[in-house]
């Protein structure tokens, strides 16, 4: 099943862009009487009917409505430091939409190489990848942040806020531990059967090449974030971020 993708069409548009709309009549050669469906990127399916086969506006007419398409037990956000190629965190962001995560928040700190981020490649990214995957809802990207500034403006959020990072702890005061384990017990399976209980929001970061500075970690701790571990191996950003995405997925849908 092919996916076309409105902004509009929560708000009641029957319209798709022209990029959409051209995909769908000259590429896919779809004509007026044919069904579509249609995503509006926070979570519904629309199945329609095509009234007008423009290529450059199309015009459609809903005729069912189905919320929480391909949706996912749990709230995720990644905060991520862009590498200084990247393709890499576009890499990981299609990854990541793929798997499940609500919020991008791309990084930016101390010893970040890459110092400027440009959102509109990723953001199409995403919408591609949504659809690809066949969910009803876009992750949002959120504007890029100083690690120093989303720490404190995520100082009192209730979610399960962990961090990773190469440098070890001890001089903090606090031990460091594998993700899973700290997901495991956050979110234990519910008595009724494999699905986890009543989650509260995830959100994780994940550093820049250079790691987050010693000022980072200590301001991170000192407000809350657990410490965590992805196994012994070193990995790359994007690599890291997939297996933080993954190990989320997998305690909610394995």
């Amino acid at each position: 099943m092919e996916l076309f993708y409105s902004r509009d069409v929560s708000t009641g548009g029957t319209l798709l862009d022209a990029e959409e709309s051209n995909h769908c009549v000259r590429v896919l050669r779809h004509r007026n009487g044919e069904v579509i469906h249609v995503v509006d990127g926070v979570g519904c399916l629309y199945r329609c009917e095509i009234v007008d086969a423009n290529p450059k506006v199309l015009q459609f007419k809903i005729l069912e409505r189905q919320e929480g398409y391909g949706s996912h037990p749990y709230h995720l956000q990644m905060a991520v430091a862009p590498p200084k190629n990247i393709d890499r965190f576009e890499w990981f962001a299609e990854k990541a939409t793929e798997i499940g995560v609500d919020i991008i928040t791309p990084l930016f700190g101390e010893y970040s190489e890459r110092k400027v981020f440009k959102p509109e490649r990723v953001e199409r990214i995403l919408v591609s990848a949504a659809k690809q995957s066949h969910k009803g809802a876009i992750p949002e990207l959120e504007p890029a942040a100083r690690v120093c500034d989303f720490l404190a403006a995520h100082a009192a959020d209730d979610a399960l806020r962990c961090i990773c990072y190469c440098d070890e702890t001890a001089s903090l005061g606090v031990e460091k531990r594998p993700l899973t384990a700290v997901l495991r017990e956050a979110f234990p399976p519910a008595a009724a059967g494999s699905a986890a209980s009543s989650p509260r929001p995830v959100i994780l970061m994940i550093g820049p090449e250079g790691d987050f500075s010693r000022a980072e970690i200590a301001q991170a701790v000192a407000t809350g974030w657990q410490p965590v571990s992805l196994g012994s191996s070193r990995l790359r950003i994007e690599t890291a971020a997939i297996a933080a995405t993954a190990a989320v997925y997998f305690t909610f849908d394995a």
